[in-house]
């Protein structure tokens, strides 16, 4: 009687901890995948490995000299006072809709990308320095001053003293800002009135850029 009682009883308890034991089935789902960039039709690219493109001059008046060295633009700007010069041509792309600016430069002080830029226009500059800060400026024109858009700030993605990876885009109504693969801004998007894209070096600097590729 009493093994019978004792069968039973482990027979309820067997019953009863089957009954709490649920299983769970479930799938689990990936994280939404990052919306697609812009599908860009058309590409400028140029190593400098030649003048092709019509880059070099010489201004002597002003110290400023651009000259192709090693498969290198290289940027020489030595005026006795303070300044900025720039060298910018005409790549085909249409600076009115979307594009990228991608290029790999290295300087001793100052030096930028400069795009929207005219023979009447300055167009905007996206300056990089060799203590690790970045601002972005609008260049202004013959009868207006510069303006500020985003003040030097410094960024650990800069690269002191060593070649530095810029990329600069516009998509949809935003720019975006890129240093070494690292977005360093993103701000609404200004008026472009030129097409003309380039370099920017502030007085005292001597830069290099390996290549610029423009993408629209």
């Amino acid at each position: 009687m009493r093994t019978g009682f004792i069968i039973a009883a482990l027979a309820v308890s067997t019953l009863f901890i089957s009954s709490c034991v649920q299983k769970e089935y479930y799938t689990v789902e990936p994280p939404p995948a990052e919306p697609p960039g812009p599908q860009y039709n058309y590409i400028f690219d140029d190593d400098f490995n030649n003048n092709i493109n019509n880059w070099t001059f010489s201004d002597p008046d002003n110290a400023a000299y651009v000259t192709m060295v090693n498969s290198w633009l290289k940027y020489t700007y030595m005026p006795p006072n303070d300044g900025t010069n720039t060298v910018a041509i005409s790549t085909g792309a249409k600076l009115h809709r979307n594009f990228l600016v991608q290029t790999r430069i290295r300087s001793d002080y100052a030096m930028g990308l400069c795009f929207g830029v005219s023979d009447n226009d300055y167009g905007y500059s996206f300056f990089i320095d060799n203590d690790g800060y970045f601002a972005l400026y609008r260049e202004g024109t013959a009868n207006e001053g510069v303006q500020t858009i985003m003040d030097w700030q410094a960024s650990e993605a800069i690269y002191r003293n060593g070649w530095n990876e810029v990329e600069f885009e516009q998509t949809g109504n935003y720019w975006m800002g890129y240093i070494n693969g690292v977005k360093v801004f993103e701000i609404p998007a200004k008026s472009i009135n030129g097409n003309k894209i380039g370099y920017i070096v502030l007085a005292g600097t001597t830069g290099y850029a390996d290549y610029l590729t423009v993408q629209w």
